[in-house]
């Protein structure tokens, strides 16, 4: 593959988390935010959740108002999945990470570029290209100012900024999509052999989420 010569401007990280938490508690923050509380108090009911508030000193949480914390750092904090040593847990390898991270492309995302490189295959529409779109999507955008209504998720303290995420579920389709039919690469893809390797950076760390029966939060890095 030849790198384009372009300066990447950001470093992108797929962050292992909690496989169904991860959209229960997005969800309870959108409907707060839109003045529907029932979700929130549905979500703190979760042990898991309870613990990881209190581990942090917050034992006031009745109301998303009781909390300080921006949304997107409520959200990570919340759902990323530690060891039992409360130790965040790294999916795939360092240089796996790394080559995933800073894909040689003016967007520096390896998702962007299969994203835009991807074509269907015969003039029929067919599942699996449709997952592989709309899985692709919800890593790139599902946190964007056009589905949540502003940029907030995208522009938390300390620079936090959560593109999108996979539940459990979510991923193991993507991955099967992925390894499927349905779709081939553009003929005028603009690096030769890129959605090659773009997969091949990605495949890994959609294995290692689905063994580790996670799901995926997707934060750029500026």
């Amino acid at each position: 593959m030849e790198p384009n010569n372009a300066s990447t401007t950001a470093f992108y990280t797929l962050d292992g988390c909690h496989a169904s938490l991860v959209s229960d508690v997005f969800l309870a923050l959108l409907s707060w935010n839109q003045n529907s509380h029932q979700e929130w108090s549905n979500v703190i009911e979760h042990p898991r959740i309870q613990e990881r508030l209190k581990s942090q000193g917050i034992d006031v949480f009745q109301t998303r108002d009781d909390i300080q914390w921006d949304d997107p750092t409520l959200l990570f904090t919340l759902t990323r999945m530690l060891d039992s040593d409360s130790i965040p847990i790294m999916l795939g390898e360092d240089k796996n990470r790394e080559r995933f991270g800073r894909f040689p492309h003016s967007t520096g995302s390896a998702i962007r570029y299969i994203r835009e490189n991807v074509r269907q295959v015969g003039p029929q529409s067919n599942e699996m290209y449709e997952d592989l779109l709309t899985h692709l999507d919800y890593l790139l955008t599902r946190c964007d100012a056009h589905h949540v209504g502003n940029e907030h998720f995208m522009i938390g303290r300390a620079g936090l900024n959560i593109m999108g995420f996979l539940s459990g579920e979510e991923v193991k389709i993507l991955r099967s999509s992925l390894l499927g039919g349905g779709w081939t690469v553009a003929r005028d893809e603009p690096i030769d052999g890129g959605v090659r390797d773009a997969i091949r950076h990605l495949s890994p760390l959609l294995l290692a989420a689905e063994r580790n029966n996670a799901g995926l939060i997707h934060r750029k890095h500026d």
